[in-house]
C-alpha cells in the first residue's frame, strides 16, 4: 500500500527511527533530572543568643555556617563538586539550661547571606509553642529550596523568636538542622 505516493517499508522505516529517537531524548531528559547524588549535613547544637532588653515581636539571632564542600562531602568530594539542591528536613530548638520557651509565641528559621544578589528564604515555622515547651521541633517548609547559599563561602542560618512582650534578660538556646544536599 502506498500512502502519500511513499511505499508503505518507508513510511514503517521512518516511523521506527522516529519512536526510536523520542525514546534516546526521553532517557537523556530522564539521565539529565536524576539530580545526583545525596547527602545529608547535620548542623547540631548551635548556640543562639537573643540579647536583652528585647522587645515584643521580633528578634533574631545568627550564626554564621561556613560552606567548606570537602567537609560536607567528605570522601565524596571531588574537584568540580557542587551542591546543585539544598532542602531543611528537620529543625529542632531547644532551650538552655532549666529555661523553657514560656513568653515565645514562634519561631522562625531563615537563611541569609552577604551576596545581595540572595533573598532570605524561610526554611521552617513553628507556631504557636505550646507552653511549658523546652524542646520544638519546627515545620520545614516543603518549597524553600537553599541550594545558591552552599555556593556561597558562607551564610548565616537566622533564628527568629516571636515574643509575647518586652523582657530585660538574655535568652539563649540551641538549634539543630538536618539538610538533604544534592551534588554532582
Amino acid at each position: 500500500m502506498i500512502v502519500s505516493g511513499m511505499p508503505e517499508y518507508l513510511i514503517n522505516c521512518s516511523m521506527k527511527k522516529i519512536v526510536y529517537t523520542l525514546i534516546v531524548l526521553f532517557a537523556a531528559v530522564l539521565a539529565g533530572c536524576g539530580g545526583g547524588e545525596k547527602t545529608t549535613l547535620k548542623i547540631e547544637n548551635v548556640e543562639f543568643t537573643l540579647s536583652g532588653p528585647l522587645f515584643e515581636g521580633s528578634n533574631p539571632a545568627q550564626y554564621t555556617y561556613a560552606v567548606d564542600l570537602k567537609s560536607i562531602l567528605g570522601d565524596k568530594y571531588a574537584e568540580g563538586s557542587e551542591i546543585t539542591g539544598a532542602v531543611l528536613k528537620s529543625a529542632q530548638i531547644i532551650a538552655a539550661d532549666s529555661a523553657n520557651f514560656d513568653g515565645i509565641n514562634s519561631f522562625v528559621v531563615s537563611l541569609a547571606g552577604d551576596n545581595p544578589d540572595l533573598k532570605m528564604v524561610e526554611l521552617a515555622v513553628l507556631n504557636p509553642i505550646a507552653p511549658g515547651s523546652t524542646t520544638v521541633t519546627l515545620k520545614p517548609s516543603l518549597e524553600a529550596n537553599a541550594d545558591d547559599y552552599f555556593k556561597e563561602k558562607q551564610f548565616y542560618i537566622v533564628v527568629d523568636a516571636g515574643l509575647a512582650a518586652d523582657m530585660e534578660e538574655d535568652i539563649t538556646f540551641k538549634g539543630s538542622f538536618e539538610f538533604e544536599l544534592t551534588y554532582h
